[in-house]
């Protein structure tokens, strides 16, 4: 065993210094064309694939279970979660890090944050040497960077931390060395993903000076809606900073294809992030081969005609979302009806300019059943466009 761990040891510098080159080279993937997937060493289920291979069409990984500090250290933190049926040796996950950076994939280690991260010692190390937030921060720089050699990291939030000051100093401090505010931009990834909607991940998806460090941020709340969980952090900080994850226990293929190619009215949504683990690889590629890309670079084209578009999800609980075109600006009303022609809601009502708009709308106080929804367009009081459609609301 130990004679193993030696060899590994020296395999692991050997590769560090043979790919040290090819190592966090590329660019970003263009606005809107995030493809996230997690790998996960733990997982369960009858197929287990290798980092080379458990997706085709990701274009970042994020290594999901053991610690970042392992990987860089694996004398002092091995604790064996990294291990699996195709992995026995951190030489070996290393070595298929590196085949995917040769490809032009950005690889991220995941970081789960604690309650030590909102006091003044967020980390201590193995010869209990106590951290404070910037030389914890450094620290992490020191390994995913200096010694793995890895684009960057993704925070998994949320895990008995505060909200306070001491853990938004930590966040930016990360900041300084990981994603769009630090040296390295162009190359490196910081991200976050948050679970329940607590007070950390409030920090980061609803608080714009601290979200301005990270490239984006995901939802995986996966039993709730995906447009539920895409606004909650999009009104806030922007579309494109935001992607909802998908998980195959919540999301069938179907749902999870409608969450990729889903967009909001403007700008498009950061990308979609698959949790899979390492053994649905048709799931992950069938999700990712369903986003809708509109880079938010390019130009928006002008509508040519007035229209309505039938609402998605429908049938829908409790959340669906109407998307309509102008062809030239109006004044716009959006009204929903029962089945007897009551009106149940009016949602639009003001001038808007010509372009793509949508509104999510919340029927959760209404009953089961069909309802009416009418856009009326107008200018200068006379009706140009007047369109109607059904949708069904099951709970």
């Amino acid at each position: 065993m130990k004679t193993g761990l030696l060899s590994g040891i020296l395999i692991t510098l050997l590769l560090s210094i043979a790919f040290l080159s090819a190592a966090r080279a590329g660019n970003l993937p263009s606005a809107g064309n995030n493809k996230v997937a997690y790998y996960v060493f733990d997982s369960g289920g009858p197929d287990h694939y290798p980092l080379t291979s458990f997706t085709d069409n990701a274009n970042i990984v994020v290594i999901f279970e053991g610690t970042l500090w392992e990987l860089a250290d694996s004398v002092h933190y091995a604790t064996g979660w990294m291990q699996n049926v195709n992995y026995k040796y951190y030489s070996q996950i290393l070595s298929d890090i590196r085949t995917l950076q040769a490809r032009g994939v950005k690889v991220l280690m995941n970081l789960d944050d604690a309650a030590a991260w909102s006091t003044d010692t967020p980390f201590t190390t193995y010869d209990g040497t106590k951290l404070n937030y910037q030389q914890f921060a450094e620290f992490i720089k020191r390994c995913a960077i200096d010694s793995v050699h890895l684009d960057g990291i993704s925070l998994d939030i949320e895990h008995n931390a505060t909200g306070n000051t001491q853990y938004i100093n930590l966040l930016t401090e990360i900041g300084k060395y990981f994603g769009p505010l630090s040296p390295d931009s162009a190359s490196t990834i910081y991200t976050a993903a948050i679970y329940s909607g607590g007070q950390p991940g409030s920090v980061v998806g609803q608080k714009p000076a601290v979200a301005a460090y990270f490239n984006f941020v995901m939802d995986m709340g996966y039993w709730q809606s995906y447009i539920t969980r895409f606004n909650r952090w999009a009104d806030y900080i922007g579309a494109s900073k935001v992607m909802v994850g998908v998980l195959n226990d919540n999301y069938d293929d179907a749902t999870a294809m409608a969450a990729a190619a889903w967009q909001p009215a403007n700008p498009p949504k950061a990308g979609i992030m698959v949790y899979a683990a390492n053994n649905r690889k048709g799931y992950t590629d069938s999700v990712f081969s369903a986003l809708t890309v509109t880079s938010v670079d390019e130009e928006v084209q002008q509508p040519n005609r007035f229209a309505l578009m039938q609402n998605y999800p429908n049938p829908f609980n409790p959340s669906t979302v109407i998307s309509w075109q102008l062809a030239a600006n109006s004044h716009v009303t959006l009204k929903v009806y029962d089945i007897l022609g009551r009106e149940v809601a009016s949602l639009v009502d003001k001038d808007l300019s010509a372009g793509s708009h949508s509104i999510n709308w919340n029927a959760s106080k209404l009953t089961s059943g069909v309802y009416i929804y009418q856009l009326r367009v107008s200018a200068g009081g006379v009706n140009t466009f007047v369109s109607a459609k059904k949708m069904q609301l099951i709970k």
